[in-house]
Order: C-alpha cells, then sequence, then structure tokens
C-alpha cells in the first residue's frame, strides 16, 4: 500500500487539504484531485505569454458563476494560431512547463491531441495531458475550439480556487453561456440529454442578474452563427418533462445534485423557461433578471 503523502512538500501539503476538503464536503477526492489539476494547468495559462489566445468557458468557467461542478476537461476558445493537433500540442506543453508552486507536476511528454468530431456545431483538438500530485497520477485534457462568436468579446474573469485564491484569465461573459446553452436547447428540442445545461442556465438564473437585452444579443448572436432559429422554449421542449423524468432522476443522483436542483424535471424546466422565454421573445425589454425574486424586473 502506497503510505500516504506526508506534509513536508507542496505537494503533500495540496494533496492532504484537498482529502480533508473533500471529505469535510462530502465529495469524492479524486474529483477534486482533478478539479485541482484543472485550476493547475489554468493559473500557469494565466502567467503565460499566451493568455490573450485563450478563453475560458465550459463546466470549469462554472465555479465563477455558480457553484463549482465536476468536470474532466478544460473547454477553451481560441484566436491567433491554427486549428491543428500539432500547433496546440505545443501550446499545452509550453503552458503546462510554466513553474508554479502548487505542487503539481504535468509530464509533458503525455501530451496526445486529437480533432475532435462529437457535433457537427463543434470541431477543434482535444489535448490530453498527465500530472502528478505527491502520490496521485491525474489526467486531464483540454479542448480547444474556434471561430465562435463571442458579444460583445470576453470578459476579465476570477475564477475561485479550491483551495483559496482566485485565477484571473479571460473568460465568456454569462449572457454568452446562457444563449449557448439554450440555443443548444432549442436545437435538440426533446430529445435533449444535456441534463448539465439545464442545471447550469439553472443556477446561473438563481444568483446572478442579468440585462434581458444582452442575453437576446447573445441568443441572437449563437443562432446566426449556428444557422439556428429562435422560438421559445415551452414551445421547443412541450411533452419533454414527464418522458425525461426517469434519465434525469437518474443522472441527478449520480451527480449528487439532492440539494441543489428539483427532485422533478418539470419544476427544473419550468424554471429554465421562465428566465429564458421573455428573452426569446420577439421585443426584449430593457428589464434586467432579479435572482431573488426570480422575475424579469
Amino acid at each position: 500500500m502506497t503510505p500516504r503523502p506526508t506534509r513536508d512538500t507542496p505537494a503533500g501539503r495540496a494533496y492532504n487539504d484537498l482529502r480533508n476538503l473533500a471529505r469535510r464536503q462530502g465529495r469524492d477526492v479524486a474529483e477534486y484531485l482533478t478539479m485541482y489539476t484543472l485550476e493547475g494547468f489554468l493559473a500557469r495559462l494565466a502567467l503565460s505569454t499566451q493568455a490573450g489566445d485563450f478563453v475560458l468557458k465550459g463546466g470549469v468557467l462554472m465555479a465563477a458563476f455558480a457553484d463549482r461542478r465536476p468536470t474532466r476537461d478544460i473547454d477553451l476558445l481560441a484566436s491567433g494560431f491554427a486549428n491543428e493537433i500539432a500547433e496546440c500540442e505545443g501550446r499545452v506543453r509550453d503552458i503546462a512547463n510554466i513553474p508554479f508552486d502548487d505542487g503539481l507536476t504535468f509530464d509533458r511528454s503525455s501530451v496526445k491531441g486529437e480533432f475532435i468530431r462529437d457535433e457537427a456545431d463543434y470541431t477543434g483538438v482535444r489535448v490530453h495531458i498527465s500530472a502528478t500530485l505527491a502520490s496521485a497520477q491525474l489526467g486531464i485534457h483540454v479542448d480547444i475550439s474556434f471561430g465562435d462568436p463571442i458579444w460583445p468579446g470576453p470578459t476579465e474573469t476570477d475564477l475561485p480556487r479550491l483551495l483559496g485564491g482566485t485565477v484571473q484569465l479571460l473568460g465568456y461573459p454569462d449572457h454568452m453561456v446562457l444563449a449557448e446553452k439554450l440555443v443548444t436547447a432549442i436545437q435538440r428540442g426533446t430529445a435533449n440529454t444535456r441534463w448539465r445545461d439545464f442545471v447550469d442556465v439553472y443556477a446561473i438564473a438563481e444568483g446572478r442578474p442579468i440585462a434581458q437585452r444582452d442575453l437576446r444579443k447573445s441568443l441572437a448572436t449563437v443562432a446566426l452563427h449556428r444557422g439556428a432559429s429562435l422560438r421559445p422554449l415551452a414551445q421547443a421542449l412541450a411533452g419533454m418533462a414527464e418522458a425525461a423524468q426517469p434519465q434525469w432522476a437518474a443522472w441527478r443522483r449520480r451527480q449528487r445534485l439532492d440539494g441543489t436542483t428539483p427532485e422533478k424535471f418539470q419544476d427544473l424546466l419550468d424554471a429554465v423557461i421562465r428566465f429564458a422565454d421573455p428573452a426569446l421573445g420577439d421585443e426584449p425589454t430593457s428589464r434586467a433578471w432579479n435572482p431573488q425574486r426570480r422575475e424579469w424586473l
């Protein structure tokens, strides 16, 4: 049996602090070790000369808007270089090589890229990289996409870290995060099983004020880029809730979201529709979303 790391090194201290934090919060230690590794890569990116070439999006960014959620990947929108495997691999190696006193050691020789061809609306390169923290062997991947619009542009984002402190880097504005997820929901319709998108919209709406005109402009920008037509979610997802309930319940249980999300998918969907549909109407107003009252005022 491998002995538990001591607190004599930065790696050992971080490992034990993460282990204790996970136990206090009732989470899986491996989950927190992976999230710490993702944060470590982003901390190195923020210090690099490449920081201006990447914009953070996806699951890791949610920690800046609402509760962080488990994920094994970093989603970055890139500009200023080619959508090629070798180019992306080289940039990930360079970022991983930047010194940072967090106990993580990235294995530059483990870097391996592949084209992402999962969905018609998402193309880019996925780069895998391994790391160690004390005795823990860890693996993450960095998904790099190209060409997606951001309106009006990236924002400076303070990303909280698990063990304190923040990482400052460029990120998607909250209304663009919402727009991408809502347009995806419209496009996929009642066959949608991207439960995390619904949860993310719900979480942002629970905690952040949103200007309706900004959300509408972002929705229109994403829809134009994807060749999609905007329509109310109530119409696009009519009849979905009852059929989706068994899958939603199973996914919610696996993700340990009992205390933060509605038990019934119908209740979650109703909350998302109440937030989204006024901005999906024909004439957005100057109203702003009030997260405390959960309405547009």
